[in-house]
């Protein structure tokens, strides 16, 4: 407790870096001459938040921690404010594509017998897994894993609802086929820390929105935004950085030099850049980060977010 005081008493004075390496983001530019249709897809993609009053703001597993996870009443809540839910997704016995992030139900579904609690989902069909709680675990009983293609079908009803789609194990090109099939292909924001996936799926759903996740140091960071730079983010349409306490120090694992780098260089690309505290609920620190300049931060606690948020945006 004393160390996460003393890591929150440093940040909100702003002295919470990781590396003292500042980014020079306009030197370190990509010279490659950028894509005409690129640069016209990003900015029609942000126009579409506007107009439809969607703020930028991943909610990991679909409702943050005080809701159930991937499940449609959890995606619900996040729409319901205008934010972005995060799923993911899993491949059942059977052949189902299911949102459900864990291997197994064991921790999302305790009260499920022991036969299906420590099965992973892959060994299990898709009547086996429709017969387990998924809610109680998080106070809302009743609550169950949905397929895809139930969740596809609400967004369908509702160009507003935007998901976040975290690719695990997936052939890709039945999951395009299930995003065309249902018309939300502006809708689903292909998610991956992989650039060749991105940029995989953009060849089969074109013009669609994709982000491309990282973590680590931030040397590791900037090596990986290094690796993009030199494609001129290719088929990236959001930049997500994952903000996390140092072990053992007072520390963040970047500068608030760094992000804002970041954010001002790819801001020139139309590319979005979000910022997500790594299961930190304290508002002081989302507080800090808006004030400094950052636009788009990402949370596992959206009603606190959009408190804060209001008071600078």
């Amino acid at each position: 407790m004393e160390l996460e005081r003393r890591q929150l008493i440093k940040a909100a004075g702003g002295l919470a870096l990781a590396s003292g390496m500042p980014l020079l983001a306009q030197a370190r530019a990509a010279t490659l001459p950028r894509s005409a249709d690129e640069t016209v897809l990003r900015a029609a993609l942000t126009r579409m938040y506007a107009e439809h009053k969607v703020i930028p703001t991943p909610i990991h597993r679909g409702g943050g921690m005080h809701q159930p996870e991937n499940t449609i009443e959890a995606f619900e809540y996040s729409w319901a404010r205008n934010l972005v839910p995060e799923a993911d997704v899993r491949t059942s016995k059977d052949g189902v594509i299911l949102v459900i992030h864990d291997e197994t139900v064991a921790r999302t579904a305790p009260g499920a017998p022991a036969s299906i609690r420590q099965t992973p989902v892959e060994q299990l069909t898709l009547a086996e897994l429709k017969t387990v709680d998924v809610g109680a675990f998080r106070g809302f009983p009743g609550q169950r894993i949905p397929t895809l293609d139930e969740v596809f079908a609400v967004m369908a009803r509702d160009p507003r609802k935007f998901l976040h789609l975290d690719y695990k194990k997936l052939d890709l090109d039945v999951l395009a086929g299930m995003v065309k099939h249902h018309g939300v292909e502006k809708q689903v924001i292909f998610t991956s820390n992989r650039h060749d996936l991105i940029q995989a799926w953009r060849r089969r759903v074109p013009g669609s929105q994709t982000m491309i996740w990282m973590g680590g140091t931030q040397q590791e960071i900037d090596t990986t935004l290094n690796a993009l730079r030199a494609t001129d983010f290719r088929d990236v349409y959001i930049v997500h950085l994952h903000y996390r306490p140092v072990a053992g120090t007072d520390a963040f694992n970047m500068s608030d030099r760094f992000m804002l780098d970041v954010q001002t260089e790819l801001a020139e690309l139309g590319v979005i850049v979000q910022v997500q505290p790594w299961n930190i609920e304290a508002p002081l620190i989302y507080e800090r980060l808006f004030s400094i300049g950052l636009r788009n931060l990402g949370t596992d606690f959206p009603d606190m977010l959009l408190l804060v948020r209001s008071q600078f945006l």
